[in-house]
């Protein structure tokens, strides 16, 4: 039988708006590895967020994820990157800490990998974060690309009911997580073409349950990351010429 609540019990996974205040103005914040865009973000990704990162193929989407990565990984903490793309590369962070002075030994055993080819695999990943010894104590959470595997395994406007919903319970997981487990998700997105101009896949769904949205266009050698919804513009500085 369960146990109901005594007089004066709190109810569990309920607290006051006050508490809820103090618990967000108390989550960390892990940087971009970019001066500019950690201005716009008031400091990098905070932790209890979701945050999308979408562009062009080449706009250098996979070269932020990592870069935020290692810089993580350099200030101690331990971050899960879920790849759905198969372009993760660990000779990449090693060429970002060596462009930036930095030694590779204890900071890449700090980022745990993990594969994800199919939507469930993806979604079972993320709900099993916490049960996870390796995955439990990540404090930032990459997920490169956010749609690829939904869009695969659901194509077509015929299937768009289905695929943003499927879209929708698993950032409403995500966001759940975030804020109960004081963690920072960095989600890099593909694009299409809307009505006025590139728009990230997964179009409202992901608009509305993201917390901030970067667009990153690459001009030649130079990469401008627009910040929604202020549509602020920074210039990035990668660790490494080059993208990923």
């Amino acid at each position: 039988m369960t146990k109901q609540p005594g007089k004066g019990e709190k109810t569990a996974g309920t607290e006051t708006v006050a508490e809820a205040a103090r618990r967000v103005a108390s989550f960390p914040r892990y940087t971009s590895g970019s001066e500019g865009l950690d201005a716009l973000l008031v400091g990098g990704y905070r932790a209890g967020t979701l945050t999308e990162v979408y562009g062009k193929s080449n706009s250098g989407k996979s070269q932020l994820a990592m870069q935020a990565a290692l810089c993580a990984a350099e200030d101690g903490v331990s971050v899960l990157y879920i790849d759905t793309e198969g372009a993760f590369r660990p000779e990449r962070l090693e060429q970002i800490a060596g462009a930036r002075g930095w030694g590779t030994e204890g900071v890449l055993e700090r980022v745990v990998y993990m594969r994800s080819d199919s939507a469930p695999e993806q979604m079972e990943t993320v709900r099993g974060m916490q049960r996870r010894r390796e995955t439990a104590r990540c404090r930032l959470v990459v997920v490169d690309t956010l749609t690829r595997n939904f869009s695969v395994a659901l194509p077509g406007r015929s299937n768009a009911p289905s695929r943003q919903g499927a879209l929708d319970v698993h950032l409403s997981e995500m966001a759940r997580d975030a804020y109960t487990n004081a963690r920072a998700y960095l989600l890099t997105n593909r694009v299409t073409f809307g009505t006025a101009g590139d728009v990230g896949i997964g179009g409202r769904t992901v608009e509305q349950l993201v917390h901030r949205s970067i667009l990153l266009e690459r001009d030649g050698g130079r990469v401008t990351a627009t910040v929604s919804p202020t549509r602020e513009k920074a210039t990035l500085e990668f660790g490494v010429a080059g993208v990923a």
